[in-house]
């Protein structure tokens, strides 16, 4: 909530949001939750790389420092039981005061999101102002181990490719400095990590194969690709969705093909529906890219009108120069522009009912969706007292989260998400080190909440902790979303 990658993306989550909305990249975030955008975020930067930098409104003022006051009777991080106490240390970025995490982020996101015609999708606030004050707060209340956690910040340029943003951002926090904890997300940060020792957290564009290459690899919120095909023709079997001739379109990238041979086609295959098409577009590594990007969607579509095909299934995801959300928005734009109206099967990665995705495209789309960063995703279930307490401890240091920006609650929840799900992990080992703590992380189950995400499960030998989605359809007629029951876990 927003790609998780833990840069965060002007989500969808996306861990940092994740993530969980919309467009381009503002960071990696563990999240996939929400909209994505095309950096990784910016509103007015205050901090340098490296350091944990300034809260520029009231409050934050950089790792350490007190952020605010529990939230009295919400299920606050604070109220947990969470003690710290200091323990022995065999790993990179942890001495005995200090715990180093690498978080990317790009102070030309909103630029970008603006350049693309989706200046809505720009986050309200720098990230690092918005983690700053998580993880001050967090420090003051509960600690780590004994000693004060402190991100160290990477800046994406949005106009160089993203791989080599990427080789500059391992070099960063490996080579010029040594973090315990960094964004992973694709292949590139998450053998940067592996080769450091490090932790990489974020699953991004993950396959199972991804987790089972990175030993340290692990995302508390996200569901792997593979998975998350096979989870979304579930449910939308048990909605009813499938009638009519289906058409595929995802990535043309390893991860996401891995999603439609190992996820999808199996899955459908089980219950006899067999895709008319499936298209693979191209990802763009810069923003300059979008337009081809674009060209290629349009020439997808012709050829779907042509076929005849009235029900659509777009895997999305974090890819290139997009933390989330890009292909959907790329799709629905260029179908409206050609008057093509198809049913759609969606998930998380799709931003179900953002308010910047065209309503006439989305109407009566079905969604198997696990994002919960805004009250309304509450509707007839339970409130998450633990989100409301993470925007509470933003809203003091001086950020308030409305729900007008999804990109804004993502980014917050993912701030939240991270911090708190190693608190909880750290305070609760013997030493320190990223296998004891992947370790002790397999052993929470069910029992870790999430500010961006219905429900987690933690098992041994699963490090995607994403488990539980709700159905939902949109409907244009109120702008909204109805859901199909209460959430529910996926296996």
């Amino acid at each position: 909530m927003p790609s998780r990658r833990f840069l965060v993306s002007s989500i969808a989550l996306v861990l940092l949001a994740t993530g969980c909305n919309s467009t381009l990249r503002t960071g990696r975030t563990s999240q996939n939750h929400g909209p994505a955008a095309v950096g990784r975020d910016a509103a007015s930067p205050t901090a340098t790389a490296g350091t944990a930098g300034q809260a520029s409104r009231g409050g934050a003022s950089g790792a350490g420092s007190v952020a605010s006051a529990p939230v009295s009777g919400a299920r606050t991080p604070a109220s947990a039981g969470i003690t710290s106490r200091f323990i022995a240390a065999h790993a990179p970025g942890v001495t005995d005061k200090t715990i180093y995490i690498g978080v990317g982020y790009s102070s030309q996101s909103a630029a970008g999101d603006k350049a693309i015609g989706a200046a809505a999708a720009g986050p309200t606030y720098d990230t690092r102002n918005v983690f700053n004050a998580i993880i001050s707060y967090a420090n003051a209340h509960g600690g780590f181990a004994g000693r004060a956690l402190k991100p160290l910040y990477y800046d994406y340029n949005l106009t160089t490719a993203t791989s080599t943003q990427d080789q500059s951002a391992c070099a960063f926090w490996t080579q010029d400095n040594k973090v315990f904890a960094m964004g992973g997300g694709d292949d590139i940060l998450d053998a940067c990590a592996d080769r450091a020792g490090a932790l990489a957290i974020g699953a991004g564009s993950a396959t199972a194969a991804t987790f089972a290459k990175y030993r340290h690899l692990i995302d508390p919120d996200a569901i792997t690709l593979d998975r998350l095909g096979q989870v979304t023709v579930a449910g939308l079997a048990r909605a009813g969705y499938f009638g009519g001739k289906l058409g595929l379109v995802t990535w043309d990238d390893p991860n996401y093909r891995a999603a439609i041979a190992s996820g999808y086609l199996p899955a459908l295959a089980k219950i006899g529906v067999k895709p008319a098409q499936t298209t693979y577009i191209g990802v763009p590594q810069q923003l300059g890219a979008v337009a081809d990007m674009t060209a290629a969607v349009t020439g997808a579509i012709t050829k779907f009108k042509a076929l005849g095909i009235d029900h659509v299934i777009i895997q999305d995801g974090p890819a290139g120069v997009w933390a989330g959300t890009g292909l959907t928005l790329e799709w629905m734009v260029q179908s409206q522009a050609q008057g093509y109206h198809p049913r759609y099967g969606q998930n998380t990665f799709n931003s179900p009912g953002w308010s910047v995705l065209p309503a006439a495209q989305m109407d009566h789309a079905i969604a198997v969706d696990q994002s919960d960063y805004d009250r309304s995703k509450d509707a007839g279930w339970r409130t998450n007292t633990f989100r409301d307490a993470c925007f509470k401890i933003e809203a003091d240091a001086g950020y308030p989260v409305t729900s007008s920006n999804l990109n804004d609650e993502a980014i917050a929840g993912a701030a939240c998400d991270t911090a708190f799900f190693m608190q909880r992990i750290v305070n609760a080992l013997p030493a320190l080190s990223a296998d004891s703590f992947i370790s002790q992380a397999e052993k929470l189950g069910t029992s870790m909440p999430s500010a961006v995400v219905y429900g987690t499960k933690l098992l041994p030998g699963r490090r995607d902790g994403g488990d539980m989605v709700r159905t939902e359809e949109y409907l244009a007629s109120c702008k909204c979303l109805r859901y199909r029951g209460a959430p529910y876990y996926a296996d």
